[in-house]
């Protein structure tokens, strides 16, 4: 795999960045938060998705993009003869190959499952083959026998059968508990059968009882159906009574009612006779009304039209008084337009002298920023390279003459002096300087006058702005007023005078005293018209209420002569109470003979049902022995199987662990051989786990901290060698993040040097670190920086020939 070019946009805090990697040793640095890691993981987010990603979605976008712009990251890698495009957004990925139009994989799986089918590798391999994170060679250098084979169990896969078998004892341990509640919950079997064959006999007793309650139960029922034709015979007779004795009181109520009817129709018609006698005087008085209906309307009309002329002067006398107002304001306004001009003058005066001011406070300082930053980056650097110094120092003195150089790697012996005199001359000559680079800093921590001043004057000349852009402001909406109120009154003239017309043309003469004894009068004969309408319904009724008196006589008659029938059919039925309540008593006396023996039969069969039931309990109870003895033994036979299959599982690791040791023993003498140009040929990996250097053949008992880190190197490249080729890719790409950790500078010096050696190997090799002291050694160098103004970071090619950096791209 051979990385081409990635552009990030909106993705964590790059904002548009974009980076075109070369063959060789490839560095990317800057200090730590700056987004250096950030762009390793947008290589994997494009290739495995949303599972290479930390946080979600939301984390993801830049904090400070638009809620909806496009978050995307695009990817071109190489891999063998073909040449990959991938773009990855928060919703949607396109993969294309070679160049093509058209995508081959164009969903957020269907992009990752293409992928991952093309590299041969999951998520986990992938970083486990081309990225050795962050100290881990420390990691690996700090690991134990036992430590080591589990790490490089699980970089291989092989860890997955671990998780199985942790799997396989998991349920070994539920089995065990379940058998244990199965054994407890059996009970006696003996025990079981004797509860059965009492239940059976309780079942079979309760069932006779039953049988002899429901014989004694039919006998009553044989007597209650003989006595019932008597009885229902009686309650015939009994309701035949009542009903005569209803209908009889039914022709007593209607005799009367009629009754009523034939003396509420007299008083009717002699209120008739009444009406007629006064309703003749009442017509001869209303004979004037039409005519006084017609004069109150005419005054009604009047009424209104004098209302609208008191409406009309009103809406005159508003419109002169607007008037007035309006050209009192414009006399007002008329200076407007002047002032608009002059106050638009100013403000193009005043924001020329602020432009001016900010451009100049710009520069200035950007300049003292420029200067407080060197300060502070020669500062920590000097700080660096004297704690790395103090540490050698330290170390020298603590071993003494048998200690090592920590440049070269050899005993010290006869140097000792010489070797720390020299470092400690070097290390105060740092101190020294460093000691003038904190001055400087601290001088230039405070902002400089003539920086402030101009500020001040920026923030001075932007109030004047302020206030003379309010001014504009309100001159042009004066000048604005004053146009609408010159075409305003010339339309307010105009229906001023239209009100003027139609006041003009409204007649006079309304007399509000006459219109309201006018409208008296015709209150009046309002009245006695209502009082004629009465009488005349009244003597309307005649014929009504004479109908009604005949009606009512009739049903009268008749109404007696109903009563009389009835009372002659009671007499001839001759019911008795007494003797009803006497078969009634007798009837009742068979029926609770019959009911008592149904209780009794109710109350047998409940008995049966208990007893089937406890019968039926005692059969599920020795079913359930049964069934639990049959569970008992299956559960047993599965944890005897998952015992067999445990015992296996770690027969097959210690196998498979087995047959790595020698293949990966086989890869680290390859890169051994070519890292140390053949001074040692071999390094094996013995059962323990432990790493050990072959010299000539022979074991190296003690090995120095340089070699130490070659060990480290050639074992992690080893697992990702293994890794790829069993994905079926050649090894091409190695990326190391922060690999370097608490490496002096002569170990972190032999790394580089040592992955330069491995050139013709892999094709692109990039480092990425904080640390800026390997800066030469590399073959392209790529400048992360944090704006924190901005809150984005920055990505500049640098020249590795010169001091001078050179923007690839500022995002």
């Amino acid at each position: 795999m051979k990385l081409v070019s990635l552009r990030l946009r909106n993705f964590r805090q790059h904002a548009d960045t974009e980076i075109h990697f070369r063959a060789g040793l490839t560095g990317i640095i800057g200090p730590n938060g700056s987004g250096k890691s950030t762009i390793l993981e947008a290589i994997a987010w494009a290739i495995y998705g949303s599972q290479a990603a930390r946080g979600t979605n939301d984390t993801i976008r830049f904090a400070r993009a638009q809620p909806r712009s496009r978050v995307e990251v695009e990817l071109r890698f190489a891999l063998g003869e073909q040449e990959y495009r991938v773009v990855r957004s928060l919703h949607s990925a396109e993969v294309y190959l070679d160049g093509g139009a058209q995508p081959v994989a164009a969903t957020l799986a269907g992009a990752s499952v293409y992928l991952q089918q093309r590299l041969g590798m999951t998520r986990e391999e992938f970083f486990n083959t081309y990225f050795t994170g962050q100290k881990e060679l420390q990691f690996l250098a700090a690991m134990g026998p036992a430590e080591r084979g589990r790490f490089l169990s699980q970089v291989l896969g092989y860890e997955r059968l671990r998780r199985a078998q942790d799997l396989v004892r998991e349920r070994k341990s539920e089995l065990r508990a379940e058998i244990r509640g199965l054994k407890s919950s059996l009970g006696d079997l003996t025990e079981l059968v004797d509860a059965r064959i009492g239940a059976q006999q309780r079942s079979q007793a309760a069932l006779d009882g039953w049988k002899a309650a429901k014989d004694e139960t039919a006998r009553a029922e044989v007597e209650r159906k003989a006595f019932e034709p008597k009885w229902k015979a009686a309650q015939e007779a009994r309701d035949r009574h009542r009903e005569l004795a209803h209908a009889l009181d039914g022709a007593e109520r209607d005799r009367a009612a009629a009754r009523r009817d034939v003396d509420r129709a007299d008083t009717g018609l002699q209120s008739v006779a009444t009406a007629e006698a006064e309703l003749e005087p009442l017509r001869a008085q209303l004979e004037p009304l039409p005519a006084m209906d017609d004069e109150c309307k005419r005054w009604e009309q009047l009424a209104r039209e004098e209302e609208k002329r008191k409406a009309l002067a009103r809406q005159l006398k508003e419109a002169d008084a607007e008037l007035e107002r309006g050209r009192e304001r414009m006399e007002k306004l008329e200076s407007a337009p002047e002032l608009e001009k002059k106050f638009a003058s100013e403000l193009e005066q005043l924001r020329a002298a602020r432009d001016e001011a900010a451009a100049e406070a710009d520069e200035k300082k950007t300049s003292w920023l420029a200067d407080r930053q060197d300060a502070f980056t020669k500062l920590q650097s000097y700080r660096d390279r004297a704690r790395e110094l103090k540490e050698q120092i330290d170390n020298i003195e603590e071993l003494g003459p048998e200690g090592t150089c920590p440049t070269c790697g050899r005993p010290v012996g006869a140097d000792y002096e010489r070797l720390l005199e020299e470092l400690k001359d070097q290390w105060i000559t740092l101190v020294q300087d460093g000691k003038w680079w904190a001055s400087r800093h601290e001088q230039l921590e405070e902002k400089p006058e003539d920086v402030a001043s101009l500020e001040e004057r920026e923030k001075q000349l932007a109030a004047a702005i302020d206030d003379r852009a309010n001014k504009h402001t309100r001159c042009q909406a004066a000048v604005q007023e004053l146009e609408t109120m010159r075409a305003e009154r010339t339309r307010r003239e105009r229906a001023r005078d239209v009100l003027a017309g139609e006041l003009a043309a409204i007649p006079g003469g309304y007399d509000r005293e006459l219109h309201r004894q006018v409208e008296a009068a015709l209150r009046h004969l309002r009245g006695l018209e209502k009082q004629a309408a009465r009488l005349e319904e009244t003597v309307g009724r005649r014929e009504a209420w004479e109908a009604e008196l005949a009606e009512a006589t009739a049903r009268e008659a008749a109404a007696m002569e109903r009563h009389a029938g009835v009372a002659a059919e009671i007499a001839k039925l001759g019911f008795s109470d007494a003797d009803f309540a006497g078969v009634k008593a007798e009837y009742d006396a068979v029926v609770e003979r019959h009911r008592s023996f149904e209780l009794r039969e109710t109350e047998m069969k409940g008995g049966v049902q208990i007893a089937e039931q406890a019968l039926q309990a005692a059969q599920r109870a020795e079913a359930q022995y049964h069934e639990r003895a049959k569970a008992l033994g299956e559960q047993q036979g599965e944890l005897d199987h998952l015992d067999e299959l445990d015992e296996a599982y770690t027969e097959l690791r210690t196998e498979l662990n087995d047959q790595v040791r020698p293949e990966l023993s086989e890869i680290a003498s390859m890169f051994l051989a070519q890292l140390t140009d053949g001074r040692y040929t071999a390094m094996e990996i013995d059962e323990g786990y432990n790493i050990l250097v072959l010299d000539e053949g022979e074991e190296k008992p003690v090995i120095s901290g340089g070699e130490e880190d070659v060990a480290n190197l050639v074992l992690r490249l080893s697992l990702s060698q293994m890794i790829a080729e069993r994905a079926g890719h050649p090894l091409s790409l190695l990326i190391l993040d922060e690999v370097f950790g608490s490496l002096d500078v002569a170990r972190r010096d032999n790394v580089v040097q040592l992955l330069h050696n491995l050139e013709d190997r892999f094709e692109q090799v990039i480092l990425i670190t904080h640390i800026e002291g390997i800066r030469e050694s590399l073959d392209q160098v790529l400048r992360v920086e944090y704006d924190e103004r901005t809150g984005t970071s920055m990505v500049r090619e640098e020249d590795v020939t010169s001091d001078a950096p050179t923007p690839l791209l500022a995002a």
